[in-house]
């Protein structure tokens, strides 16, 4: 009878052991497809022996606890590559909307001095109405008194002004957009910061006299501290004795370390001070890559160059114009233009007024040829505010700005595959496998149905000896 007992009570606990290893394979199975789940094991041990005269005995097995595959080194690596590869994403972004400002891009199927405009172009970019308003410069001189050339000429003016002023309105708009980006980037860090610290708290009470047991919150932090991953480089450490906690640091411009999680408590919050610099809590950070880091450089050096180039070549266009015209007494350009814009027709200049010469003869031209041939003068600094003439500056900017673009999708093709392979090589440590948990379900379900039989046979032996031994 006690032997009959005793293998009862071991087959019972083999049950539970084979039921819940049948209830984790399936859950692994439901979440085969969620990235941020890493496989869980049911880890089986012996309850112990016991010695009963003849020898010793197992007292069966249990379930002691749930186990995740999960490693740090492997999770800090796809936040790494994760990191970098978001950073040049963000700045790819911001530099192809500074490309679409400029109205022109880099053909690359042709040759590499091929300027093209956008297809949201209107009206084609500077460089065109650069050659334009140079073009009726030419005219102008051809015909001196014609009053639809003059007409022609104002127009034209006016056309690379407002291109001009255009192109630098819509440069500062990508770098207001880029700032606006950046506020909410910052609501959404700041509020995961908080999430990670209440996920830190979760976990230490569900951890408490039971190390490592939170598998699901656990996998729940991980997955919001990859989120947080996104925006800059971060790194995470176990806070000791804390039930599971962790700290989450960056550093600060000194190199010194800067904890944003502390455990359960949030030290401050991430900031951005003049679209410049990250603060936290008026510590000022040393943030590389991610989003943040990308939209702020690209902004910062890459738009805000090719803003001071437009203006540099309106500053050119300006002097030298102004410089020549200014042999009539006037000026062709505003010598202070309007708020807001880079140029502007002088208020005074009208189709009356504009001359093509000096003097006093009404035929004569030598004004307009000098401005016209401006077009073609090779200009070098510091002298001057450009470099080489009108059009190879401008053409200059889009193909910088083309070419940094270029450089920043070729690294993230690069980067997306050592992303991807950071993955990959985690998930086969942590991901789940449909072929693995398939043929451990039909192994546990084996199992179950042995542990089953041999209940069911000691039931029988049971109920021979209970009921019927005595009847013989």
């Amino acid at each position: 009878m006690p032997g009959l007992i005793s293998s009862l009570v071991n087959s019972n606990g083999a049950l539970r052991v084979h039921s819940k290893s049948l209830e984790i394979t399936g859950k692994n199975l439901a979440n085969i497809n969620n990235r941020g789940y890493s496989k869980q094991r049911v880890d089986v041990g012996d309850r112990g022996s016991i010695e009963t005269g003849i020898a010793t005995e197992s007292m069966g097995v249990e379930a002691l606890e749930l186990r995740q595959n999960r490693d740090v080194l492997l999770d800090k690596g796809v936040m790494r590559e994760y990191t970098a590869m978001s950073g040049m994403e963000a700045a790819k972004k911001v530099l192809e909307n500074a490309q679409t400002a400029l109205g022109q891009f880099l053909d690359r199927t042709k040759d590499s001095s091929s300027i093209q405009n956008a297809p949201s172009s209107n009206g084609g970019g500077i460089s065109d109405v650069l050659s334009d308003f140079f073009n009726a410069w030419e005219s102008f001189s051809v015909k001196p008194n014609d009053v639809g050339v003059k007409q022609l000429l104002i127009e034209k003016a006016d056309i690379l002004s407002e291109k001009i002023n255009l192109t630098d309105q819509r440069l500062s708009e990508v770098q207001t957009n880029v700032d606006d980006q950046i506020d909410s980037d910052l609501i959404d860090v700041n509020g995961i910061l908080n999430t990670i610290a209440e996920q830190n708290a979760a976990i230490a009470k569900a951890e408490n006299g039971r190390p490592n047991s939170a598998v699901d919150l656990r996998d729940q932090r991980q997955a919001k501290l990859e989120e947080l991953s996104k925006y800059f480089k971060v790194t995470f450490e176990n806070k000791s004795d804390s039930n599971g906690q962790i700290t989450v640091n960056v550093s600060d411009k000194n190199g010194n370390k800067v904890l944003l999680v502390d455990g359960t408590n949030v030290n401050g919050s991430l900031s951005v001070q003049n679209s410049e610099k990250f603060l936290f809590n008026g510590t000022e950070l040393n943030l590389t890559e991610g989003v943040l880091v990308g939209q702020l450089d690209a902004r910062n050096n890459d738009v805000q160059k090719a803003r001071v180039q437009v203006a540099n070549l309106s500053t050119q266009l300006v002097s030298s114009i102004n410089g020549a015209y200014s042999v009539t007494g006037k000026t062709f350009f505003a010598a202070t233009p309007a708020t807001g814009k880079l140029i502007d027709i002088d208020s005074s200049l009208t189709v009356a007024s504009l001359k093509a010469t000096s003097t006093a003869n009404a035929g004569a031209n030598e004004l307009a040829l000098a401005i016209a041939e401006l077009a073609n003068n090779k200009f070098a600094t510091p002298a001057n505010t450009i470099d080489g003439t009108f059009s190879a500056f401008y053409n200059s900017t889009v193909s910088q700005l083309a070419q940094k673009l270029s450089t920043t999708d070729v690294q993230l093709e690069d980067q997306k595959l050592s992303e991807q392979m950071a993955r990959s090589t985690r998930d086969e440590f942590s991901g789940v496998s449909q072929d693995e948990e398939m043929t451990d379900m039909m192994k546990f379900q084996r199992s179950f149905q042995a542990t089953a039989r041999h209940i069911n046979v000691i039931d029988d032996l049971l109920d021979l000896v209970v009921n019927r031994l005595g009847k013989f």
